[in-house]
C-alpha cells in the first residue's frame, strides 16, 4: 500500500514539530489555520522551528473496507456501548452516540494492512526529521524534536514510538543512539480506549499480536540500557484530554479507567468543557453534537463546537505549548 514520502526541509535552527491528525481524509494545506495557531503562539520562536505534518493517504481506503468487514465494526461498537452502559448513570440515547462516534474514531485499527503502513511511514517521517537536522548540522543528541497528536494520530504515535524504542536499526532508539524527543503531546488520546476495545473482540481482530497497546499494560517507551535499565526515549509525555470528550476517556466530566489513557510519568491535563446547553442538558447537548459529527456516515468531523476539536485543545494551553516546545 503506497504512502506519501515524508516531508523534507531545511531547518532554521535546532528544533522541530510534527503534528500527526486523527482520522478523517487530511491532505496537505488541511491544517495550515492548526499550524498558523501554534506560530502565532511561539511567537519570534516559532521562525527557529520547523514544522512537519504526517499526512496518511489511506483513510478512503479504510472506510470502504469497513463495508466489507462490518460484523467487526458491529463487535467494536458493542464492546464500547457495553463499557458506557457500565459505566454509571446516562442516557440510553447518549451511550449509543458515544459509541458510535468512538467507533468511527478508532475503526482503522481493525485495517492492519492499512494501519501498520501508517506505522511505517511514521517512522519513516520521525527518521526523515533526524536526517534533516543533521544536514542542518545538528547532532542528534542536540536536536530539539517534539510531536503533537490528536485522537487516532495519538494511537499511531503510540505504536511507531514503541517500535522505534525497541529497534537500534531505526535511529531513534535512545540507548544506541542517544536520542530522544523533548516532547510527545498526546491530546484526547484514544490509546487506552482501543487497548480495552481490542482486548474485548480479541478474536474477532485481524492480526492483534501487532498492536503494541492491545498487548501489554501500557507504557512510556524506553530502551533497555547497558545494565538493563529502560533509557526512556521522551524527555516529557504529556496527556491533555476534555471532561467531555469521550474518546480522550470521559463521560459527562465522570473519568472512565478504561478509556482514559494514563501512561507511567505522564503530565495530565484534564480541561474543564462546556458544551451548549439543549434543554439545559449536558447529555442532550453531547449527544446532539457527537451525533452531528457522524451524521453522514462518514468520518467524525471536528469542529469548534465539539469537545473532541483538536484547534481548541491547542489554544487553551497556548502558554503551556510555548513553554514546552521553546524550553
Amino acid at each position: 500500500m503506497a504512502t506519501m514520502p515524508p516531508q523534507s526541509q531545511p531547518w532554521p535552527g535546532n528544533r522541530a514539530v510534527l503534528f500527526v491528525h486523527g482520522i478523517g481524509d487530511a491532505k496537505p494545506g488541511d491544517y495550515a489555520p492548526l499550524m498558523q495557531q501554534v506560530q502565532s503562539i511561539l511567537g519570534d520562536g516559532a521562525d527557529k522551528v520547523a514544522f512537519y505534518f504526517l499526512y496518511y493517504d489511506q483513510i478512503d481506503e479504510w472506510f470502504a473496507s469497513k463495508v466489507q468487514a462490518s460484523k467487526q465494526f458491529a463487535l467494536l461498537v458493542n464492546a464500547i456501548r457495553s463499557r458506557v452502559a457500565a459505566s454509571g448513570p446516562s442516557s440510553a440515547s447518549l451511550g449509543n452516540v458515544i459509541a458510535e462516534f468512538a467507533g468511527d474514531v478508532i475503526w482503522p485499527v481493525l485495517i492492519p494492512d492499512a494501519r501498520l503502513s501508517v506505522r511505517a511511514a511514521l517512522l519513516q517521517q520521525l527518521e526523515q526529521i533526524v536526517l534533516d537536522g543533521q544536514a542542518a548540522n545538528v547532532k542528534p543528541r542536540d536536536q530539539h524534536v517534539s510531536i503533537i497528536c490528536h485522537s487516532m494520530g495519538c494511537f499511531h504515535v503510540y505504536e511507531a514510538l514503541q517500535v522505534a524504542a525497541a529497534d537500534p536499526g531505526s535511529g531513534l532508539s535512545p540507548a544506541t543512539w542517544g536520542f530522544s524527543f523533548d516532547n510527545v503531546i498526546f491530546m484526547a488520546s484514544p490509546v487506552m480506549l482501543i487497548q480495552t476495545a481490542v482486548r474485548a473482540i480479541r478474536p474477532a481482530v485481524p492480526q492483534p499480536e501487532t498492536i503494541a497497546c492491545a498487548s501489554g499494560p501500557l507504557v512510556a517507551p524506553s530502551q533497555p540500557g547497558e545494565q538493563g535499565q529502560p533509557v526512556p526515549m521522551v524527555k516529557r509525555i504529556v496527556s491533555i484530554t476534555g471532561n467531555m470528550d469521550p474518546v480522550g476517556g470521559y463521560l459527562v466530566r465522570k473519568q472512565l479507567p478504561w478509556a482514559y489513557m494514563n501512561l507511567p510519568g505522564q503530565i495530565p491535563f484534564v480541561d474543564n468543557e462546556q458544551v451548549v446547553q439543549v434543554d439545559g442538558s449536558d447529555d442532550l447537548s453531547l449527544a446532539a453534537l457527537l451525533q452531528d459529527a457522524i451524521s453522514d456516515g462518514g468520518s467524525p468531523k471536528i469542529t469548534p463546537e465539539n469537545p473532541h476539536d483538536w484547534g481548541a485543545y491547542i489554544g487553551r494551553h497556548s502558554d503551556d505549548l510555548r513553554t514546552w516546545l521553546l524550553g
